[in-house]
């Protein structure tokens, strides 16, 4: 889930929410002539594939995963096949789909991903439909970027994302971050900055700046460090990667607008940065003169459009037994 603002005068342009409806077989369910195991990896194929999204998310893994704005043919980088787990899969320029060069069975884009490392034969855990969920919620966010790059690049500065959470992508499923620092390194380079900001409601981070956010100043940002995070908000030993090294692509950011609005905050700098600073955020000076005009007064820094997109994609909006028979009958 993402909203569309505009920085141009701070003034919000329009919030976007695509919606899109996906069942799994995780357990306890046959489909003829699959495992379950194969049935899932079909399944999330499909759904990046999805014809009512005209296949966008499905264009866009293929612009992140093949590096495809540098205009430079890669291939993806070696990964786990599904069928006979050697380390060597991959798939040329720009496909969809190939066979592994070991086994030659079937490889789909979405096996890149690494879903299958997470499921037996006859079952899956819960965990596949939330990180299903993360990887569709970031390739819908960098469709609206792909598309202003490709068609309207001169209108992408004066745009701003809004991410519903943090702008990370966790465990195996971090072959995208890379990819994504990258473009946004080389599109700050190009000089044109790419502003997103994700905004997190709850976790570790929420609840330190419930702790430090009352005796801050209104109208500051603090953006810490993997020092400050290891000590006091993760509480674990010097030893081991730097925070987010390999799963985010967005630094965290303390804001306190004013007394009533503070917030956590994650945007990204490009290039990994251990202990980024103001200056190395991507548009800071737009995204913070920009966020005063899209609180929400409903809630305690709450920001606007990602409250609209949130109502539209409540569950009490749309009652949980009328999405499953949308999604039968669309379906049948």
């Amino acid at each position: 889930m993402y909203a569309l603002a505009m920085l141009s005068g701070g003034c919000l342009l329009s919030h976007l929410q695509m919606k899109s409806k996906h069942v799994f077989p995780m357990r306890h369910i046959s489909v003829p002539g699959m495992t379950v195991y194969d049935a899932i990896r079909h399944g999330i194929f499909e759904s990046v594939k999805e014809e009512r999204l005209e296949g966008e998310p499905l264009e866009t893994l293929k612009w992140l995963a093949y590096e495809k704005w540098d205009q430079n043919e890669k291939s993806l980088p070696p990964f786990q096949c599904p069928h006979c787990a050697a380390e060597d899969a991959t798939l040329p320029y720009n496909s969809e789909t190939g066979e592994c060069p070991g086994c030659h069975e079937e490889l789909l884009l979405t096996d890149m991903l690494g879903f299958h490392l997470e499921m037996a034969q006859e079952a899956a855990p819960d965990s596949i439909a939330s990180a299903y969920m993360m990887i569709h919620e970031t390739l819908l966010l960098f469709t609206g970027v792909r598309h202003f790059w490709e068609n309207k690049r001169e209108m992408l500065s004066d745009c701003l994302f809004l991410k519903d959470g943090p702008l990370a992508i966790r465990a195996q499923y971090s072959k995208l971050v890379a990819p994504i620092r990258r473009f946004l390194q080389a599109a700050r380079e190009e000089g044109i900055d790419v502003h997103i900001v994700g905004q997190e409601k709850s976790g570790a981070f929420y609840d330190h700046l419930s702790l430090i956010g009352p005796s801050a100043p209104a109208g500051h940002i603090f953006v810490p460090g993997h020092n400050y995070i290891r000590e006091h908000i993760q509480h674990r030993p010097a030893a081991g990667a730097p925070y987010g090294k390999d799963t985010n692509y967005g630094a965290k950011v303390f804001v306190k607008i004013n007394d009533r609005h503070q917030a956590v905050l994650n945007i990204p700098t490009g290039e990994y940065k251990s202990d980024p600073t103001a200056t190395d955020l991507i548009g800071t000076p737009r995204i913070f003169s920009t966020l005063p005009m899209l609180l929400s007064s409903r809630y305690e820094g709450a920001l606007f459009p990602i409250e609209l997109a949130n109502n539209i994609a409540s569950l009490s909006t749309y009652p949980s037994a009328k999405v499953l028979a949308m999604f039968a009958e669309a379906h049948t």
